[in-house]
């Protein structure tokens, strides 16, 4: 996950708890209630989108800010980044076969012909994880 945007996260978060930083705030029964009501106004994600995170999340991020600073609300990304979670090296060895012999295959057709010769089973790979790894195959 690139810095900038780890930061920009875990700006939005602290501005939903900044409030309770030097105590509960006037007009809140207690903390409970200043978190379900911080959940109903949302926040602006950094993607532009207003979304809504339910009152535990809040208080996760009130928690950890308590015990580890701002570092704490830094999202930690995948350790696996870069790395398909689904696809072992054979099936992409083949699907990379399928796209270099028969480059006007789409990528739903690379994958209907993964289903037919038993590469895949229903459920097992979704179509979209495989048609971005196709995409990444091309752009390589």
């Amino acid at each position: 996950m690139e810095q900038d945007y780890r930061h920009a996260v875990a700006l939005m978060s602290y501005s939903a708890i900044v409030p309770l930083i030097p105590e509960l705030p006037e007009g809140y029964k207690n903390l409970s209630d200043y978190l379900r009501q911080a959940s109903r106004r949302g926040l602006v994600h950094p993607d532009g989108e207003v979304k809504n995170y339910a009152p535990k999340t809040l208080y996760k991020w009130y928690a950890g800010y308590r015990t580890g600073g701002f570092d704490a609300l830094m999202p930690s990304g995948r350790n696996d980044y870069g790395k398909s979670r689904r696809l072992d090296e054979d099936l992409k060895e083949w699907i990379a076969y399928l796209k270099g012999h028969y480059p006007m295959m789409s990528a739903s057709a690379i994958f209907r012909q993964l289903k037919e010769d038993g590469s895949i089973k229903n459920g097992e790979v979704a179509n979209q994880i495989l048609i971005n790894h196709v995409v990444f195959i091309l752009n390589s």
